[in-house]
Parts: C-alpha cells; sequence; structure tokens
C-alpha cells in the first residue's frame, strides 16, 4: 500500500500533524507512507521516524511547480492520499491524484470539501493534532493514541556537542532557548519582556546558557549580552538538536516550540492572540500562558495595536514558571 500526506506547511502544523504518521504506520505497518512539504520545511521531516520518502514542492516555483508535483503524484499511483492542509490548491492535488481513496482534514477551507471527503467534519474544534488524527480515525474507525516520534540523527548529535562544548555549556548549567520569532504580531512577546526576563534568568544562576534562535531578522530587536544569539545560523535538524538538550524552551505559538514540545522538551508557550485550544502544545511537558480579554483569540484579525493580551504576561511570571521547572 502506497500512502500520500500532504501537509507542505507550516513549521508548526507539519509537527502537529507528526502522530498522524505514526498512527498510520502503526494501522499500516506494511504502507509505504511518502510526504508532499513546501522545500522550506523539508529539512525537518528526516527526523519523523517511519517515513519512507520526502516529496519537495518547491513553494516558488508557482504554476509550472504546481504541475510538475501534480504528475509526480499521478505517477506514483498512490492507494491512499490523505489532505492534512485542506486547501484548495492541495485538496486538487488530492482529487486528481488518482488514487483509489481520498480524504481530507476536519476544517476544509476554501471549498476544498468539494474535491475531497472530509473525514469527521463535525469535529472541527479540535487541537491541530488531534485534528489531523481523525483521518486514521475514519480510515481504521478506531480513536489512535497521539503520541510523537522524532528522532535525532547521530551527526546532529555531534553538532549539538560541538555548539554546546564551544560556548562552555559542560552539562552542569542550565541550558535555556528563547524563540521570539513568529508569524504575525498576535503571537509575539514583547522584546523588552524577552530582554528582562534574560536578566533574571543571570540573576538568578549566573551561568545559565541562553540560546536565542529563529530567523535572524526576527531576533535582532531582543538581543542581549548575555545571551548566545545563533539566529539565522541553524538548520532545521541542528535547531531540533540544540533544542533537545535544553532545561526548558521559551517562546510564542511558533514551530520551534511545538518541535521543542514534540521532543518531550519542558516548555513555557506566551499565548496572545493566538487560540489555545486549537494551536497549544499538547504534551504534559508544555506550560501555557495567557491572559483572557474579551477580544481572544483574535487569530490574526487584531483591532488593536499594542497587543495588550501579551504584553500583560510578565518576564516575572514567565520567570517564575522557568525556575519552577528548572528546579523540579
Amino acid at each position: 500500500m502506497k500512502i500520500l500526506i500532504i501537509k507542505p506547511s507550516s513549521l508548526g502544523d507539519i509537527i502537529q500533524s507528526n502522530p498522524t504518521l505514526a498512527a498510520l504506520k502503526e494501522a499500516y505497518p506494511d504502507a509505504a507512507i511518502t510526504w508532499l512539504v513546501f522545500d522550506a520545511f523539508a529539512d525537518i521531516l528526516p527526523l519523523f521516524a517511519g517515513l519512507d520518502r520526502i516529496m519537495v514542492w518547491n513553494k516558488k516555483g508557482g504554476m509550472k511547480e504546481y504541475l510538475r508535483v501534480m504528475g509526480a503524484i499521478r505517477n506514483e499511483r498512490f492507494d491512499l492520499v490523505i489532505d492534512l492542509q485542506g486547501l484548495a490548491r492541495t485538496a486538487v492535488l488530492a482529487f486528481l491524484s488518482g488514487a483509489a481513496k481520498k480524504i481530507g482534514v476536519p476544517g476544509m477551507k476554501e471549498l476544498s470539501w468539494i474535491f475531497v471527503k472530509q473525514a469527521f467534519p463535525e469535529s472541527r474544534g479540535l487541537n491541530a493534532a488531534a485534528r489531523a488524527l481523525e483521518t486514521v480515525r475514519y480510515l481504521t474507525g478506531k480513536k489512535p493514541g497521539c503520541a510523537f516520534n522524532l528522532r535525532i540523527p547521530a551527526a546532529i548529535e555531534e553538532y549539538t556537542r560541538e555548539i554546546l562544548a564551544r560556548h562552555k555549556a559542560t552539562g552542569r548549567e542550565r541550558v535555556v532557548a528563547l524563540i521570539p520569532m513568529a508569524r504575525g504580531s498576535h503571537k509575539v512577546w514583547p522584546a523588552e519582556h524577552y530582554r528582562e526576563l534574560v536578566g533574571l534568568l543571570i540573576e538568578d544562576a549566573p551561568d545559565t546558557k541562553i540560546f536565542i534562535l529563529g530567523a535572524l531578522e526576527d531576533v535582532r530587536r531582543i538581543r542581549h549580552s548575555a545571551a548566545i544569539d545563533i539566529s539565522g545560523r541553524t538548520s532545521l535538524q541542528q535547531m531540533a538538536g540544540i533544542l533537545s538538550k535544553c532545561d526548558v524552551v521559551i517562546g510564542g505559538d511558533t514551530g520551534p516550540v511545538h518541535l521543542a514540545s514534540a521532543l518531550g522538551v519542558p516548555l513555557i508557550a506566551v499565548f496572545g492572540g493566538s487560540d489555545v485550544r486549537e494551536t497549544s502544545p499538547i504534551a504534559a511537558n508544555a506550560v501555557i500562558l495567557k491572559k483572557d480579554f474579551p477580544c481572544s483569540p483574535c487569530r490574526g484579525h487584531a483591532t488593536c495595536n499594542d497587543m495588550a493580551c501579551l504584553s500583560a504576561i510578565t518576564a516575572q511570571e514567565v520567570f517564575a514558571a522557568a525556575k519552577a521547572i528548572m528546579c523540579s
């Protein structure tokens, strides 16, 4: 049996879909599973245990690339195609795949349900990980468990050891990662709060190693002399390696935070306009900090300029949560 998972973006959504791959492998142990992904996120998929093949889609390739991907899918003659993205362009790929069975995630958008049968459409309000798993429940008639299964390659383990040694993280010091980047201002905790948090962490334990990770343009504004800024200098796999060695990871509703959760790393997720019910990390190792405002969750359609829901979460609150994790 040949299965295609269509989930090209984003990093957080791809990570949240990892349990679906594990559930499919359990339900169909002899199946060969391929994952269609945008080139920007292809680097993360080799960490997904049980994945047989990666099919890369150049996001900037336009209609010519879209038609190439469509042809490549048809040539593979998949038996089952699962659209976990739930948009028109991905549903059309599934519809024209030639597969005998084609299903989509609950909550299909852009009229994509016209092309692909929507699995359990009544269950749209679920967390992203559980929502993707509804496709497996539809296929098997059984509710699958929600377990992440990621592996760090030996080469990345070696890279991580070298980075930690270079910055004199010998194993006795606390290691903290800050992930200030996120898509949309409704997810970004204020820069001054991050800077204050760095000061609190260093004041509490001067030998703490604090790494700033993420895209370079997103973290310049929070640079601090006590933090190790390696933003924009790691691949997704290298970032995963560093995250896996942290005592705590702190950030907003963003892909690397979901990655840390999937790796089993304790984390603090600072939530603003995102819907906690739908997009928060679901692992027990996640502490979610949020403030309730009448306009929450705005889901990126904020009517304010100051994102008061994020500003109201203080550095002292985040520090207290981090210290509780590191001292437990």
